[in-house]
């Protein structure tokens, strides 16, 4: 059982940046370069920011923290989510990988360059403008939106995707409230608004290099330390009893116990790391604490790959080829008791007229 620790708070936005850094390093390799990239670019970002944004950036950066050390610690429901940004399921990288999805491809061939001008041609012929749905690849989004309908995500953190959004005849009215036909502005903006809400609830596929990386931890396969280090030591001072706190009577007596004692709450330990000295028989342990090992990274990043896929192009350039990650089922061997009923059992006979066996 993980126990929580007091680190000293960061003083200023280098010493937040190398802690933040230092926490990303506890993550598993597969999932540490996406977060680590992002700490990097954000802190290089707010640089040059004035102190109002300045304060507003440290203070979201503290609680990333808190939030690192949390999952790090063995709060499983906070390293899930952390997960789930590092390999595009939800927060800057899905947009990311989205893009790839949503947008036109660049035609290599002549047949997919006439029929893309065509289609622009059309669209001048009818003196429409050009706004952004006409830039994304609707029936690229449409193909990968059935896949993943069909695929029966579990745990996903998004909304399922229902068969009328990716068939938008069947969900925009062709007739308005008084029996006449729809406007086409009106019919544009709920087409925009069916496919946004698609784009939306798409689990954005991944490159195939990580998910054959995700695949081999998930199925036992994987090759090399895949494991997050080990945490070191926290470093302690020499003279200890120089650095023992005073105890803050003025806080219990101008606030409630229970707002002075929340930082130290079972709840709380893991994003505080607060110690609780009032309680009688001792620190209690926190809520939802667990012990990372190697069955539940194993455990944690299969359930991201069961919500990430591979999309690649069918040759000849037809169509899309798209596999999700899933898991076989293994039924558990009899036991040793049990295999006697399994020895020597006859085959069931077949039917002469070619009908069903009966069992």
């Amino acid at each position: 059982m993980s126990r929580p620790f007091r680190l000293a708070k960061p003083q200023n936005p280098l010493h937040l940046y190398r802690h933040l850094l230092r926490e990303a390093s506890y993550l598993p390799p597969v999932a540490r370069p996406f977060i680590e990239k992002r700490i990097q670019s954000r802190f290089q970002k707010s640089r040059k920011d004035d102190e109002e944004r300045s304060a507003k950036h440290i203070a979201q950066a503290h609680h990333d923290l808190r939030l690192l050390r949390a999952a790090n610690l063995g709060d499983t429901a906070r390293m899930r989510r952390v997960l789930l940004h590092a390999f595009g399921r939800l927060g800057r990288r899905r947009r990311e990988l989205m893009d790839r999805v949503i947008h036109r491809d660049v035609p290599t061939e002549t047949e997919e360059l006439q029929k893309y001008a065509a289609e622009a041609s059309a669209l001048v012929t009818q003196g429409s403008k050009l706004d952004w749905l006409d830039m994304w690849d609707v029936d690229k989004l449409r193909t990968y939106a059935r896949s993943q309908m069909q695929a029966g995500l579990i745990n996903s953190p998004k909304p399922t995707i229902t068969a009328f959004q990716i068939t938008p005849d069947k969900v925009i009215p062709t007739e308005n409230a008084w029996g006449r036909p729809l406007a086409p502005k009106l019919y544009r903006t709920k087409l925009k608004n069916v496919w946004k809400a698609v784009a939306d609830k798409c689990m954005p596929p991944l490159p195939k290099e990580q998910w054959e990386q995700l695949r081999a931890i998930a199925t036992g396969q994987a090759e090399g330390n895949w494991l997050p280090p080990p945490r070191r030591p926290v470093a302690r001072s020499l003279y200890p009893d120089e650095q023992t706190a005073e105890w803050d009577w003025q806080s219990y007596a101008i606030k409630p116990v229970a707002v002075v004692d929340r930082p130290a709450n079972r709840r709380n330990k893991l994003l505080s790391g607060a110690v609780d000295d009032n309680t009688p028989t001792g620190d209690p342990e926190p809520l939802n604490c667990h012990k990372y090992t190697a069955r539940m990274w194993r455990r944690l990043l299969g359930g991201i790959w069961q919500l990430t896929a591979t999309m690649e192009k069918k040759p000849g350039g037809r169509g899309w080829h798209i596999t999700w990650g899933k898991e076989e089922f293994r039924p558990a061997p009899a036991s040793a008791g049990a295999m006697e009923f399994f020895t020597d059992f006859p085959e069931p006979a077949q039917p002469k007229g070619g009908g069903k066996a009966k069992t």
